[in-house]
């Protein structure tokens, strides 16, 4: 094929691809702007370099992804498992708590306490979470939708053993459709024998679909009242901004520093899967291994949660992930819970831990007033409402306005309703405009004082 028309293909396709007579893996264009370790760049070159994560992140993106390996065989170590509702294949895999996921080990996760879980993901449920006996869950089915339709042919359960020594990881597989009873009533009753649930965006995901199919098989699902610690929800909330997406891959390798390496991306094990039932060559110990490295994510992702208030491992070490956001993110749920000194408390941090912008230094006038500090809350009002010509300034304005008036400051009532029309005006449009402008005139006037009555002679 001519080269030049493979190299268009290429691009239609988003394959990322070599072309003909090509290296396999293409050096990134951006990784030649970024500086080596110990470099000294010119005033001008160093304007135009890229920061050094940003360009390990474009090299990765560009990287080609290998065909995963297909094999005719039935994946490796797969053992016939026999239930009450019949048999079907489950493989079994232990590591030792000392067993390195990332930059964490397994047993890392033992530490983790209850109520510090419950605390952060806002659900009191989880104080009786015991991670050395709680389950964690990962599937993999055919599909996204519910229904009769979608099949978890791929269970994992992974476990503490008792002494907590080690960790064992148990898959069920389906070899054929025709399993799928006998695989879901094991999950459930080991479901059912654990404290808690352990998972990755699996309160809507993976519980859903596996509750669906138990019924269809007339399996009492063993979720009710079982505590069940969704990951997702208390990560994002905490990095939200920080990360590029919420994905698990992407929580791991910045919180964990799990790099994954060849990974078969979930989008693929449906047609691995259905290869694997037609006969053909399939790349299914590529899911298993997918699987397998989700459920491991879980362990260590439950033991860098439980050490957020800490800021640090248990070995002093810092914690990863982005201190300022993790800080912002405290503060709110600080506050939601009525706690304003720890909310001020943990925004402070944010604010020594870089550039102050508006939305926050605003959140911390709001909590100072809630935290009964009113004369620096006006004061932050103030400088914010002075110093600012956006939405935010304008905002301040009028929460000067009120404080001025509950304070008896005259002067600075007069002032914020001298400025805040004009700057309402100038920073808002629309509803917004019309509702900040509302809220202002709902503000009532100091009444004039009254002059004496003149009394007749």
């Amino acid at each position: 094929m001519n080269p030049e028309l493979h190299a268009r293909l290429r691009r239609l396709r988003r394959e990322g691809g070599p072309a003909l007579g090509e290296s396999s893996v293409e050096p990134s264009p951006f990784s030649a702007d970024a500086p080596t370790p110990g470099e000294v760049l010119s005033p001008g070159e160093a304007k135009g370099a890229l920061p050094e994560w940003l360009a390990a992140r474009l090299q990765r993106g560009f990287a080609v992804r290998r065909e995963p390996e297909r094999r005719a065989e039935p994946p490796a170590e797969l053992e016939e498992a026999a239930g009450a509702r019949g048999p079907f294949a489950a493989r079994r895999r232990t590591f030792a708590a000392g067993h390195a996921h990332g930059d964490w080990a397994l047993g890392d996760a033992l530490a983790a306490a209850g109520d510090e879980l419950a605390w952060l993901a806002r659900d009191p449920v989880l104080a009786a979470l015991a991670p050395e006996s709680a389950v964690y869950l990962d599937i993999e089915t055919t599909g996204l939708s519910g229904g009769a339709g979608t099949i978890p042919f791929l269970v994992a359960l992974g476990r503490f053993e008792p002494s907590g020594s080690g960790f064992e990881l148990w898959q069920a597989f389906l070899r054929d459709p025709s399993e799928e009873a006998a695989a879901l009533a094991e999950v459930a009753e080991r479901i059912r024998g654990a404290s808690a649930v352990v998972s990755f965006f699996g309160k809507s995901f993976d519980r859903h679909r596996l509750e669906d199919k138990m019924r269809l098989h007339r399996i009492a699902p063993p979720f009710a009242g079982k505590p069940h610690l969704d990951l997702y929800h208390p990560l994002v909330r905490l990095y939200r901004g920080a990360l590029v997406d919420g994905r698990l891959a992407t929580v791991e390798r910045e919180l964990c520093g799990v790099a994954r390496e060849d990974d078969l991306p979930g989008a693929h094990a449906p047609a691995a899967w259905f290869d694997f039932l037609g006969g053909r060559e399939h790349a299914l110990e590529g899911v298993f291994r997918h699987n397998e490295l989700d459920v491991l994510s879980l362990v260590v992702l439950t033991a860098h949660l439980a050490r957020t208030r800490d800021e640090s491992r248990a070995d002093g070490r810092a914690l990863p992930g982005c201190g300022r956001t993790r800080a912002r993110a405290l503060a709110e749920l600080c506050a939601a819970r009525g706690e304003h000194g720890a909310a001020l408390a943990w925004l402070a941090k944010a604010v020594a831990r870089g550039a102050a912008d508006g939305a926050l230094l605003f959140r911390r006038a709001e909590l100072l007033r809630k935290d009964g500090q009113r004369e620096r809350a006006l004061d932050e009002f103030l400088d914010l409402a002075r110093a600012r010509r956006d939405e935010t300034g304008a905002r301040a304005w009028g929460e000067a306005l009120r404080l001025a008036k509950r304070l008896k400051r005259p002067e600075l009532e007069a002032e914020a309703r001298a400025r805040g029309p004009q700057a309402i005006e100038a920073s808002l449009t629309g509803r917004a405009r019309a509702r900040a402008l509302a809220a202002f005139e709902r503000v009532p006037s100091r009444p004039r004082a009254a002059h004496p009555r003149a009394t007749p002679a």
